[in-house]
This record gives C-alpha cells, structure tokens and sequence, in this order.
C-alpha cells in the first residue's frame, strides 16, 4: 500500500498534470465536435435572431414617428379651442357735448428744429453749452437736466442728442455747410470803356 507521502512529491505533480491535461483534451474535444452536432441550434439561433430584428424593426418604427411628431420639423395639428359663449352687448352711451372753450389742446408740439441754446464744446460724455441765463455755460453729462435741456447722449467727436421742449434733437457742434458756394457770383463789368485808337 503506497503512503501519502509519496502523493506529495514528484509522482502527485505528475499525476495532477496528466489529469489536468487529459480534462483540457476531452474539452477541446467536445468544442471542436460541438458544430457538427449542433445543427438543432442553429435553427432556435435563426429564430432568436428573427425576433430581435423584428423588435428593432419596431424601435425603429418608434424612433421615426417620435422624430416626425416634433414641432420643428412637421407643424402639429391645432385643435382650434371652442368659441365663447355669446355676449350681451351693451349700448355705449354717447358722452355729453363739451364746449369747444372748455376742451384744453393740451401741451404745443415741440419745435421741428432745436431752439435751445447754442452747443460750444464736447468733451468726453459730457456736453458744454452757452447760457443766457445765471450762469455763462451749461454743462451736462448724459442723463442730466439743467434749464430745460437735458442730454441724451454724446456722439464724438461732433454731435450732441438733447431733450428740448418736449422734442428730441441731433444738434451738431460743427458744421460743413458752406452756403456762399450756392450765392449767385457777381456780374462781370463789361470792359466797354476802352477805346480803340488807331495808329
């Protein structure tokens, strides 16, 4: 009878090893034999495979209709809302007459041109003008009021937009005209007053 200690040396490696190999020989096996046998599997596969196209093909399906639904794509069908009830419609009971004295016309309208006084300098967002009243110059920045002229903005390097007078003006510091091109040019004298003389 062999002992146990001759398991544990050489011969129990050795046999571990041929049982090893012989379990990997009969798995190899049976893998390489598993195709030709399973001819039965193939065809559940097939069927497996059909049933999951078919889901696709319903996600799919899904995917497109939830695409073409979409507002940014197709305009959604507007279900108009129902009309209200009818409403009783009350006589509108004319105002008395009021005399024409008694009507106030309200503020005048503003000036078609700016009346105010005279824009000097621009320096910045802030805006110098000449005063007749207290003070030799009105200085604002944009937003102020002073006298009755408020600024708007500055528009550098030479133009101001003020509030006057209920009216909103574009007032230029500077301008380009030059209206003596457009006067009449002086008449020539004619040079009548020479005379020939013969010799």
């Amino acid at each position: 009878m062999m002992q146990a200690q001759t398991f544990r040396g050489p011969l129990g490696w050795s046999i571990a090893s041929v049982l090893v190999m012989a379990g990997f020989l009969v798995y190899a096996l049976l893998t390489l034999i598993n195709p030709l046998l399973s001819g039965g599997i193939e065809d559940a596969t097939d069927s497996h495979s059909v049933a999951l196209l078919q889901k696709y093909d319903e996600y799919v399906t899904v995917d497109v209709e939830r695409f073409n639904g979409r507002s940014a794509f197709y305009n959604p069908i507007r279900i108009a809302p129902p009309a209200p009830p009818p409403r009783e419609v009350e006589p509108i009971e004319e105002p008395p007459e009021v005399p024409e004295a008694i009507i106030d016309p309200g503020p005048p309208p503003a000036p078609a041109t700016y009346t105010g006084p005279p824009l000097i300098a621009i320096i910045g967002d802030e805006a110098w003008f000449r005063s007749n009243g207290t003070s030799a110059v009105i200085v604002l920045r944009a937003g102020e009021e002073q006298d009755g002229l408020k600024l708007v903005k500055t528009m550098l390097p030479s133009q101001v937009t003020v509030e006057h007078r209920r009216g909103v003006y574009d007032v230029p510091l500077f301008t380009n005209e030059e209206p003596f091109f457009s006067d009449e040019p002086p008449v020539v004298s004619e040079n009548d007053f020479f005379e020939k003389v013969e010799g």
